[in-house]
């Protein structure tokens, strides 16, 4: 019993912790923007992301591992202050990857019978 209650607070401890490099890579209060838990794929080369139809590659410094069993997604806009008025102007809606923090068990969603 107490290793089962051992276990609970360690994953509730990775859970905060987790919770706290959210907040301070992409913000306090951080939404997850991944659109669905099927938004994020993994794949043998790394995570492809459907909404913003991006592969983001097994060692990118963008990928986080995380506690948990969900992805986290943390975007930014493609438009920059260097850009010229034009190029920013046309990236104004456009979103990128800032932080993509994996879990270390995903769920996984079961096959229709």
């Amino acid at each position: 019993m107490k290793l089962i209650i051992s276990a609970a607070l360690t994953l509730a401890a990775a859970a905060a912790q987790a919770e706290s490099r959210i907040d301070a890579l992409c913000g306090p209060g951080h939404v997850n923007e991944a659109v669905s838990m099927e938004d994020i794929d993994a794949n043998p080369d790394g995570y492809y992301i459907r909404s913003l139809k991006t592969q983001i590659r097994h060692g990118d410094p963008r990928i986080v591992q995380a506690a948990g069993d969900v992805f986290h997604l943390c975007t930014r806009s493609a438009a920059t202050p260097e850009m010229d008025s034009t190029l920013a102007h046309l990236l104004i809606n456009e979103r990128e990857v800032k932080y993509l923090f994996v879990p270390l068990c995903p769920k996984t969603t079961e096959p229709n019978s």
